[in-house]
């Protein structure tokens, strides 16, 4: 482990966090790098983005970095930072405080150090692998429930056939269930963190990026998730889909997921 990450990674994500919450309410889209909507940039994305960066080039001037905005940097060294400058932008363009900046430090391709922070709400969210996963520094755990018909998950997908049979699954199961729920928050950092401590059961995602899912796998299973892809494997770096939730609930959702 690098000297000092820890304190680190924890305090460029809150300084980053707290630089973008200046710029919430002035900021609009700066420009979307493709016709998504969801694709947007804002100039708080990339003032993030550069904080964040050239403080890890300063610090550890031989690590690697995989940045949203800023591209990749010597991604072949042994240690690389992956970086969301803000997950939730389209949420922060328009002014929805459902957002975060999200930073994990990888060996190998193995994520090891996780940091995502909530500026709004203060929330910090740390994990270190074989160390537990935390919030403003006490210990979290995903939610324990077994019952399925019962549960509330969150997801984020795009509209594409992945998306509709999954749907089509959960909607069979939820007419049996007439207690189960399920929505998005629009921040990966929301539906992802809100499980990890118990706010919500799971989470099912078959849309995103790597700088989406690598932060928040370490810190979902570091709270107890059981993280996979859709057909059942372990989640690795590279893998742009993820279902996590507690062992229990993970099997039932394999089972919606599996065929898709």
């Amino acid at each position: 482990m690098p000297q000092g990450a820890d304190s680190f990674i924890q305090k460029i994500a809150k300084e980053a966090g707290a630089a973008v919450l200046k710029r919430f309410g002035k900021d609009g889209v700066h420009y979307e790098k493709s016709n998504h909507r969801a694709d947007a940039v804002t100039k708080a994305d990339l003032l993030a983005d550069k904080m964040i960066t050239s403080e890890i080039k300063k610090r550890y001037p031989t690590h690697g970095i995989i940045a949203e905005e800023s591209g990749t940097h010597q991604s072949n060294a042994e240690y690389v930072w992956v970086i969301d400058p803000i997950d939730g932008t389209l949420n922060f363009s328009l002014n929805v405080p459902l957002f975060g900046v999200m930073i994990c430090l990888m060996q190998h391709k193995k994520v090891i150090l996780s940091a995502v922070y909530v500026p709004v709400s203060k929330e910090l969210f740390f994990a270190r692998k074989g160390k537990g996963a935390f919030l403003n520094g006490k210990r979290i755990h995903c939610s324990r429930s077994t019952d399925f018909g019962r549960s509330f998950g969150v997801g984020s997908m795009s509209l594409h056939t992945k998306f509709a049979k999954f749907m089509r699954n959960l909607t069979a199961v939820a007419e049996r269930k007439h207690n189960m729920m399920y929505g998005s928050f629009g921040s990966m950092v929301h539906n992802a963190c809100y499980v990890a401590c118990g706010k919500r059961d799971w989470m099912v995602s078959m849309s995103g990026q790597n700088h989406d899912f690598a932060p928040i796998s370490l810190i979902l299973k570091e709270a107890g998730c059981k993280v996979t892809d859709a057909k059942g494997k372990s989640w690795e770096f590279g893998k742009l889909e993820m279902v996590a939730a507690n062992p229990k609930l993970q099997k039932e959702l394999l089972k919606l997921t599996k065929n898709i």
